[in-house]
């Protein structure tokens, strides 16, 4: 708010040039934020609906999967979730082991065991993956040993407001046999959608204390 007070008629010439400057001074120092800078502005509507409900949603098929969920918590936060490799196992869903196995600057190698479960089916995988940290923004990953054909994606976070952050997973992956390959993905993909939710929930929780 700005308040414009009187001058004589001497003075008016120099009060135009510094209510210019000022006004050119407060156009160049305060932020705009519009609604293209939002990420979840650029989604389709029903993903938008469902992101703001609290519910992580997922897209893809055929092991190439985008799943994103909407976090009340600072990027700070979701990041020290995200890059928690060794406390894994005991958020994350079918994560039964998680531990960090080298670590060099911004790659880390991580081992995890985690089991795909059914009525039908069951599989246990152990999988060792190389993640490269680009803070605050993403995480890289790629299996570089393990009992897939491949798996390799990323975790990305985008702020929505101070203490809001949209969190992204993009995964590909590929089980090394075609048995039971169909019933594989159906399982995974319910699976990234409950990871998700984990990640929300530990991310909340850490951002309360």
């Amino acid at each position: 708010m700005s308040i414009a007070p009187h001058f004589s008629k001497p003075s008016r010439l120099l009060t135009v040039g510094i209510s210019a400057i000022a006004l050119a001074a407060s156009l160049t120092l305060t932020p705009t934020v519009s609604i293209a800078s939002n990420p979840i502005a650029q989604l389709p509507a029903q993903e938008q609906t469902t992101l703001r409900s609290g519910e992580a949603y997922l897209t893809g098929q055929n092991g190439q999967y985008t799943c994103r969920i909407l976090v009340t918590a600072p990027v700070a936060t979701a990041w020290k979730v995200l890059t928690d490799y060794n406390n894994f196992k005991n958020f994350l869903p079918n994560v039964t082991a998680s531990q960090v196995v080298e670590s060099k600057g911004n790659r880390k190698v991580f081992e995890q065991v985690y089991t795909i479960q059914a009525l039908i089916f069951s599989q246990d995988s152990r999988v060792r993956i190389a993640a490269t940290e680009t803070y605050p923004k993403q995480i890289d990953f790629q299996m570089v040993d393990g009992d897939l054909e491949s798996l390799k994606g990323i975790w990305r976070i985008d702020p929505v407001s101070a203490n809001q952050v949209l969190i992204t997973h993009q995964v590909t992956v590929i089980p090394k046999t075609k048995k039971n390959r169909a019933l594989f993905y159906g399982i995974y993909e319910d699976t990234l959608e409950n990871t998700l939710r984990a990640v929300k929930q530990q991310t909340e929780k850490l951002a309360s204390l």
